[in-house]
């Protein structure tokens, strides 16, 4: 069911002119891992791309192979969600970090994460986004600051980029595919209420880059989404009262609960 180690996966579509900075922070993160003793590997599930990306990642693979940087095909394109649930199949290692092509990692803090994510038997373990317009190198902001909450279930504040426990993951079903660009806040919520901890660690985890035409931005029917999540997952309103494991869970590695 896989080693104790970590794959990055990289879900693609169309995002040809990020993946070159995407991939060399992941195998950046790799070769850190791999000189403390953590194996790592960055996996892209290019889901149906129809922009040069597969050239570019068939390229990049035979480049970097012996770095840890392998490439899957998706024949049809079948959605983030999708895309999700194979990397989580074809995943060489247990825990796994879902970071989107156009982002980055911070490589010198992902064994820290991972630390923390062993230490603890989250289910998911995240930190601060460092997030960065487009075109621009400095951070304006950030998100993913704070540990999860009752409000959680009113709106989502964290986001899918963090390392996951992929038995774990892949034991609640994955991804669903019923809320295009809420698949983020479904699974933390789907999480939470399945009883798992989940982790936040005070510490960069990677940059956010803001896009104009992200899917976030671009999808209609927020109102109807919203609505189907608290139906989902707090349908009378009970949950700010319920306890929940993965509620106010801080954690420093080395250090422990804060």
């Amino acid at each position: 069911m896989g080693q104790d180690g970590i794959t990055i996966a990289i879900p693609n579509w169309n995002h040809e002119a990020f993946l070159p900075r995407s991939i060399q922070s992941g195998l950046e993160a790799v070769a850190c891992c791999r000189d403390r003793g953590i194996e790592a590997e960055v996996l892209v599930i290019d889901d149906g791309s129809r922009d040069g990306s597969l050239g570019l990642l068939r390229t990049l693979e035979a480049l970097y192979a012996d770095r840890g940087l392998r490439v899957h095909r998706q024949e049809k394109n079948g959605g983030l969600a999708a895309a999700r649930n194979a990397a989580l199949l074809m995943a060489r290692q247990r825990h796994i970090v879902l970071m989107d092509a156009d982002n980055e990692i911070i490589p010198d803090n992902l064994h820290l994460f991972h630390q923390a994510i062993r230490e603890t038997g989250a289910a998911g373990a995240y930190g601060n986004l460092l997030i960065r317009k487009a075109g621009h190198d400095v951070a304006w902001r950030i998100c993913s600051n704070e540990s999860i909450q009752a409000k959680i279930f009113d709106m989502n504040y964290v986001d899918a980029f963090a390392i996951f426990d992929r038995l774990q993951l892949l034991d609640v079903g994955g991804y669903s595919n019923a809320l295009p660009a809420w698949e983020d806040w479904e699974m933390w919520l789907h999480l939470a209420c399945s009883g798992r901890a989940i982790v936040f660690v005070p510490l960069a985890f990677g940059y956010y880059y803001e896009l104009p035409n992200s899917m976030i931005r671009s999808h209609d029917g927020a109102e109807t989404h919203l609505a189907r999540c608290q139906r989902m997952f707090n349908q009378v309103g009970a949950r700010a009262d319920a306890p929940l494991n993965a509620c106010l869970m801080r954690y420093f590695p080395g250090v422990g609960l804060l």
